[in-house]
Order: structure tokens, then sequence, then C-alpha cells
């Protein structure tokens, strides 16, 4: 199961140690998107570099990918992003995948985004697309603002947001 990660403009970053336990756990990618920034990886220690340099007053989703389904390849790692929008899931999609794409990106290109395109980042209908796909998954996305939205049950520990804590085992 992946994670989530939000990272609240103003708030700290979670420490290098965390974020270490974090891509343990989830080893099958890394990526990030702030305002200014955006990157993906396999290798944590890059992933780790370029996240150092996203500004302290930048919004940024953090994700590290446990995979389910798509191959294990920079190109299915999230955020995915399209027009000025990203996106980032944790959990399991109940629909079919695009050829290698992983299920998290078949969504957001098929559904999410042309709603988003159509209706608006903040549209009820937006909202009712997301309903019939998500079950008990979670969502996180970024507008070319910087804005975040997110749907599915986020947790807060330590000033950030967390679409679940298992990675803090033993130490939270």
């Amino acid at each position: 199961m992946c994670v989530i990660i939000i990272r609240q403009a103003g708030k700290p970053m979670p420490s290098d140690a965390e974020l270490k336990r974090a891509y343990m756990m989830n080893p099958n990618g890394c990526g990030f998107v702030a305002k200014t920034k955006s990157f993906k990886s396999l290798n944590f220690c890059n992933f780790l570099k370029r996240l150092h340099d996203v500004p302290q007053d930048e919004n940024c989703i953090i994700h590290f990918r446990y995979a389910t389904n798509g191959s294990v390849c920079r190109q299915n790692c999230h955020p995915f992003s399209r027009g000025g929008i990203s996106f980032a899931h944790n959990g399991v999609l109940d629909i079919e995948a695009d050829g290698d794409r992983t299920d998290s990106e078949t969504a957001f290109r098929n559904i999410i985004y042309p709603c988003i395109r159509q209706y608006g980042f903040y549209s009820d209908e937006l909202r009712l697309a997301v309903d019939k796909v998500i079950g008990c998954s979670k969502f996180a996305m970024m507008n070319e603002n910087g804005e975040i939205r997110l749907f599915g049950d986020f947790k807060a520990h330590d000033g950030r947001l967390y679409s679940n804590l298992r990675h803090l085992g033993r130490y939270f």
C-alpha cells in the first residue's frame, strides 16, 4: 500500500529518517509535486536531494509507491501530471488499467482530469466522479496555483497529513 504525505506551506518537511522508512515500506518509486518543482524517481537519494529544494512556503504532495499493477518504472511513479493538475493515489481501484499504466494513472487520465478540465478543480462534478471510483482509496491533487484537494480519510500527524501511518510503525 502506497503512502501520500501532504506538507502544507509553512510546515516542516518530514525528517529524512521518516522519508527513508516510507520509502523502505514502499520501494517501487517516489515522487513529489509543489507549485514550482516536481520530481519522480526510482532512486531515493536523488528524490531526497530534489525534495530538499522545495520552498518552505509551498504546499507539497509526496508519494511513495508500492506497485500493485503496472511495471516498476519511473513513468509509473506518482504524482501524474497533465494540464497543470497533479494527482497521487493510495489504494487499489476497481478499474482495468490501460496497458502498462497503473490503475491510478488510468483513472486520472480517463476520469479525473477530463472532469477537472470540463467542470473545474473545485466542482461538485469532480466530487461525484471521484465518488464513483475511489472506493477505500485516497486521492491528493494539486492545481497550477499549488492548491491541494484531498479525497478520502487522511490522518493528521506532526503538522502533516498522511494517507496512512504504516511507515511510522513502532516510531509512532
